[in-house]
């Protein structure tokens, strides 16, 4: 698989423990958990960019304020492998892609250096007042940028 995610494309990683509750009754982590997992990587990614901007950790997940957020338009997950119960994984996050008023995030799902699954996720950035897609700030952006170790397309 030439396309394979490599964990060197990451700069956050987080690990995570499977627990009892996430898996089926075949011991493996049931395939909706891996879109919970992808969220608790995109947070972990937002603080993660949030500290190496030097911003202090307290403004949390949002960094664009009160007046605008993110929601999701569009989820795809690529399931390879498979995770057990008490398994390590690691969820590695980048942002891929930028568009006008979106940006796509991807999340490599790893046990040690096996790739399991691959979660991308399509975010509208909007402003609050309207509900309404709003252009991507360029500081943000260009934030992103700095931190990624694989330039995102349409910085």
């Amino acid at each position: 698989m030439s396309d394979a995610p490599i964990r060197a494309h990451y700069r956050s990683i987080a690990p995570k423990r499977v627990h009892y509750h996430e898996v089926d009754m075949q011991n493996i982590v049931f395939n909706a958990n891996y879109l919970m997992y992808a969220d608790v990587g995109i947070t972990e990614y937002f603080r993660a960019l949030n500290l190496a901007s030097g911003k202090p950790e307290s403004t949390g997940f949002n960094l664009f304020g009160p007046d605008h957020d993110m929601m999701v338009r569009h989820a795809d997950v690529d399931f390879r492998g498979s995770a057990v119960a008490d398994d390590i994984i690691d969820l590695a996050v980048r942002i891929k892609r930028f568009g006008s008023s979106s940006l796509t995030s991807e999340c490599a799902i790893f046990r040690g250096e096996e790739l399991l699954t691959v979660v991308t996720i399509s975010y509208v950035h909007f402003a609050m007042a309207t509900r309404r897609p709003a252009p991507v700030p360029q500081w943000f952006k260009d934030m992103v940028a700095a931190f990624e170790p694989v330039r995102p397309e349409g910085v």
